[in-house]
């Protein structure tokens, strides 16, 4: 799918989504980076949980920031007709995720989540990653 529609899923928000690089330097200036794979940016179903998301976390008050134009579109495993291997593309993202400072993730993703976690190490990636319900309890347990 296009680029240029990877951020369709944020128009109209009533806040503004921050991009590293463009709004904020790097991810050390917010809370999260908010990882929005390939199903959360262009699927119809899963960009209203990105939405979602991203709405209870700008409610909450959590700083967040995502990858935007001019980096390569996350993806974190293969694609269903795999161009790129596996250990070419995750240690491309991991050197993005690394140039960007990021240290603490939020996905929405299982898929995401389990190969950002768990197989992202083996490549040098070392992230907290968090799943979005995961964040989410934490934040209702600590405001109650």
């Amino acid at each position: 799918m296009s680029a240029r529609a990877r951020l369709d899923w944020a128009k109209d928000l009533p806040f503004e989504i921050k991009i590293l690089g463009e709004d904020v330097g790097d991810a050390t200036e917010v809370d999260y980076l908010f990882w929005v794979g390939c199903a959360g940016a262009y699927e119809d179903k899963a960009k209203k949980t990105t939405r979602a998301v991203a709405e209870l976390l700008n409610t909450a008050g959590v700083s967040f920031a995502i990858l935007g134009n001019g980096r390569p579109a996350p993806r974190p495993g293969p694609p269903r007709r795999q161009r790129v291997p596996l250990p070419d593309l995750a240690q491309a993202n991991v050197e993005t995720l690394n140039e960007v400072k990021a240290t603490k993730i939020v996905v929405t993703c299982a898929h995401c989540f389990n190969t950002i976690k768990n197989e992202y190490p083996q490549v040098g990636g070392q992230f907290e990653v968090i799943h979005h319900t995961q964040l989410l309890n934490r934040l209702v347990v600590t405001r109650s």
